[in-house]
């Protein structure tokens, strides 16, 4: 999720990075990346690469590796859901937006059935008229609002300490179905302990009263933001 910019990699932005070491992996973005470069196809003109199950390895390691693209693959319905509905006992999620309606109410059903839900939202992304943290809350799962001044840029899960999801899909319909985006789904524990640490980490530097209310993203309740010369919440206005 980590843009090639200052704050995406200085440390003013929350994002997740992933270094892969495969050849196989690499082919998949290299043809994804010239159907743009070269073809000059984008969005819904993109070809797909094949059946989903064809993208899938296996590192030296054991780690198995999922490599999805949208909008032709169809992330949502083919990776996200499939695994949010088949959940057993823990989903930590951190995305800047999250206003898709079916992922909401998945993870709505996952918390109904028993397991522990709880999510991180960005304070711009939670502005946004959209947003779906509302229902999470009022159906009891806890969703902390990020207080810092920079953005939870993430667009990442854990799933029950196995399965991780990273990539730069916002969790939206746009996200989902118009823009080009990758998504990576990535079965390791240890790389998911690692994610989990780093989330637990986030989740108790929030206060506690950002639970229940929501900081605005250019208020004093948010760090610096205030006076950082930024429009942080993009509403044509700075500070």
């Amino acid at each position: 999720s980590c843009n090639i910019s200052d704050s995406g990699t200085g440390g003013y932005n929350a994002n997740i990075a992933c270094l892969i070491n495969s050849a196989i992996v690499a082919k998949w973005y290299t043809i994804e990346f010239e159907q743009m470069f070269v073809r000059g196809k984008y969005h819904n003109k993109k070809q797909n690469l094949g059946t989903l199950p064809s993208r899938t390895t296996t590192l030296v390691d054991g780690t198995t590796i999922r490599c999805l693209f949208s909008p032709q693959d169809k992330v949502s319905e083919n990776a996200i859901r499939p695994l949010i509905q088949s959940a057993k006992s823990k989903i930590d999620v951190a995305v800047f937006f999250l206003t898709h309606k079916t992922i909401s109410g998945d993870l709505i059903k996952a918390h109904q059935r028993g397991v522990k839900v709880r999510a991180i939202i960005d304070a711009s992304g939670a502005k946004n008229g959209y947003t779906k943290f509302e229902f999470l809350r009022e159906a009891g799962i806890p969703v902390k609002i990020e207080n810092w001044g920079g953005k939870m840029h993430m667009k990442a899960a854990v799933i029950d300490d196995q399965s991780l999801i990273l990539g730069s899909m916002n969790w939206t319909a746009a996200g989902d179905r118009s823009n080009d985006e990758n998504t990576l789904i990535i079965n390791n524990r240890t790389h998911a302990a690692t994610f989990s640490n780093f989330f637990e980490k986030l989740w108790t530097g929030i206060p506690d009263k950002w639970s229940a209310g929501r900081p605005d993203p250019e208020s004093r309740d948010s760090g610096t933001s205030w006076k950082d010369g930024i429009d942080n919440d993009f509403d044509g206005l700075i500070d």
